[in-house]
């Protein structure tokens, strides 16, 4: 777990010395996580890399946003607007195309055959979902 705090430090006049906690925050939802292994995938959160098949697939920043989520929620279906908010967090009406047009280049990267994805599944007029077999999943967590 990963914990961040602001501390305020003020002195007075007579030298005496305060400290003061005004924020403290713990990450561990990405951490518990580091290395997400699905069937011939890898995928290494803490340094963002994808391993396919033994191989470093190189992703664009939102390319990689886009497998990193969706592969953090497996089965889970995320319409276009939420990837796209989650990814680029923006709103905006192109969306569509940004969203599709990045899946489209994941898909030729992870997919050995992009027609019949092993990976991302497009679920018609609602979104995509990550969708390896389940009793193949596993993860690395945190010590």
């Amino acid at each position: 777990m990963e914990k961040i705090e602001i501390v305020i430090r003020f002195t007075t006049d007579h030298g005496k010395t305060y400290e003061q906690t005004v924020f403290k925050w713990f990450e561990k939802t990405h951490l518990e996580r580091k290395v997400l292994h699905y069937p011939g995938l890898e995928i290494h959160l803490s340094h963002r890399r994808v391993i396919k098949d033994g191989h470093e697939i190189h992703l664009s920043r939102y390319g990689y946003g886009v497998l990193s989520l969706l592969a953090r929620h497996p089965g889970r279906l995320f319409t276009k607007e939420q990837i796209f908010e989650a990814v680029w967090h923006k709103d905006s009406d192109s969306y569509l195309r940004a969203v599709s047009s990045t899946i489209g280049r994941i898909r030729q990267k992870i997919e050995d055959d992009k027609d019949h994805p092993r990976y991302i599944k497009t679920i018609s007029n609602r979104g995509y979902q990550f969708m390896p077999k389940s009793e193949d999943m596993h993860s690395t967590r945190n010590p």
